[in-house]
């Protein structure tokens, strides 16, 4: 059987491999799906019988990983841009969510998709909380494979106001769940595998949040949640309870977490989690600080994500920028406190850029696949070349991080298969897909201007109704007594 070869030559390799570092006149042989071999000088592969990809002036790096994407709302760009946590609740999330119908979803994740894939994202986690049927779920996945993109499909277990309902009772979503991963999502080797999205914490009875948590651990999937997202709330809490029942399981992902405090940022680290955070988001909507340095702090290497582009940016330079300058800006300020000056920069845009592959990889539990130009990972690779170049950069990785965006994506490798070449998507038809994309948003916000709208003191109302509600499910965590 004949092997597909492909060397990437002419760039800075930057390998995020500690023993191979970064290679100013590296090259990357490709050898069909995976990794063959990284060279210090492009001539070690000048007799290779292969495919030329040419990346002169440019930066060749692992795909870049987002460990946290709600593609379903990738129709609604920037809707919510001006929007509280609670308002954006009450209206895009439980409001859109609700009238969104199968084919619509399926269009969105293919546009949320293609638009990571463009922005040199090569592997997602999909939180696709709006399964409000069996046919969302499975319009998903589908979308996810015909983008070509590398993802843990996270499967939701959050309810909509869907009519008619796809569900008759919780445990028939959690059924769904089993019957995918019997099926679409029985193998963990291909390019999208499955996941679990647990339901808000607060939201549902504890017993069903234990359900969800169960099942995920009984099928083999990645569990993930977001996770005391709403500082000074108790809503998107309850770990203590969770933990006393067993319920935090090693690798469990945790999603944005400003809020936690010291105790709880201990438990998390006890019990082998990981976390991702997305700093527009949080900064935004009230959630909180970024907590990079908490979770740092803990000993917890954090992945970083770019959450929805109904309220920010959909690339992982703009995050990755946003979080690194806004925790230097925290970092400056407790040395200002004390009277001096900082002398020194405590976080690097290597730091960072670790946040978006390598920790990212390891937040997905992909670490030994992905995240890194390892020999013997997966040939995700991209280059990343300045676009008018004029003049070559002084810190590569510095670069990459603080100065460039999705425009200066020139090369994206899946899997080895090339989905983006000088610049531009490759095996798409684009003008289909803008078709899709604009009937779906059309017939999403017909619906959506039928939906009452909701005054601030409503919002407060509802919203301090919800956390009375996760008073009482979190306490039937001990309706049995305590623990011990």
């Amino acid at each position: 059987m004949s092997v597909a070869r492909t060397v990437v030559t002419g760039g800075h390799v930057i390998s995020m491999d500690g023993a191979l570092g970064d290679l100013p006149g590296g090259a990357v042989l490709i050898e069909d799906d995976r990794i063959a071999a990284v060279a210090r000088d492009a001539e070690e592969f000048a007799g290779v019988d292969a495919e030329r990809i040419d990346a002169a002036g440019g930066f060749v790096l692992p795909g870049m990983v987002d460990s946290h994407r709600h593609t379903w709302m990738a129709l609604l760009r920037a809707v919510s841009a001006d929007m509280s946590l609670p308002q954006f609740l009450a209206s895009t999330f439980y409001g859109t969510g609700s009238v969104l119908q199968a084919a619509d979803l399926g269009t969105a994740s293919l546009v949320g998709a293609l638009e990571a894939l463009d922005a040199g994202v090569t592997t997602i986690m999909d939180c696709c909380d709006c399964v409000n049927t069996p046919a969302h779920a499975d319009a998903a996945v589908e979308a996810l494979a015909e983008a070509g993109i590398r993802a843990v499909y996270a499967y939701g277990m959050q309810k909509y106001d869907f009519s008619p309902p796809g569900f008759a009772a919780h445990a028939d979503r959690i059924a769904d769940a089993r019957r995918l991963r019997a099926g679409a999502l029985s193998s963990d080797g291909g390019l999208v595998r499955m996941g679990m999205l647990l339901s808000d914490f607060g939201t549902v009875p504890f017993a069903d949040t234990a359900a969800e948590v169960r099942a995920a651990r009984d099928l083999g999937v990645l569990v993930a949640s977001h996770t005391a997202a709403a500082t000074t709330s108790i809503l998107l809490k309850g770990l203590r309870e969770m933990d006393d029942h067993g319920l935090l399981l090693p690798g469990h992902v945790h999603i944005h977490c400003p809020a936690l405090d010291g105790q709880e940022w201990r438990m998390l680290a006890d019990t082998g989690a990981k976390v991702t955070i997305a700093p527009e988001t949080e900064m935004q909507m009230g959630m909180g600080h970024p907590p990079f340095r908490a979770a740092i702090d803990a000993g917890i290497a954090p992945g970083v994500s770019t959450d929805i582009v109904c309220v920010g940016s959909g690339d992982l330079f703009s995050q990755m920028r946003l979080g690194l300058q806004t925790q230097r800006m925290l970092d400056n300020d407790r040395v200002h406190a004390t009277g001096t000056m900082p002398w020194t920069i405590g976080l690097s845009t290597r730091d960072a850029l670790a946040w978006g592959t390598v920790n990212g990889a390891d937040v997905l539990g992909l670490g030994d696949r992905i995240g890194s130009l390892t020999p013997g990972k997966k040939a995700d690779v991209i280059v990343v070349r300045p676009r008018l170049g004029l003049v070559p950069s002084s810190h590569p990785v510095g670069s990459v991080v603080l100065q460039s965006t999705a425009a200066d994506v020139d090369t994206v490798l899946v899997d080895g298969v090339v989905r983006k070449r000088d610049g531009r998507l490759v095996g798409v038809d684009l003008a289909a897909v803008r078709d899709r994309a604009h009937a779906s948003l059309a017939r999403i916000q017909e619906a959506t201007a039928a939906l009452p709208r909701h005054e601030p003191e409503e919002i407060a109302a509802w919203f301090g109704q919800a956390e009375r509600m996760a008073t009482r499910n979190f306490g039937a965590a001990y309706a049995d007594g305590l623990p011990g």
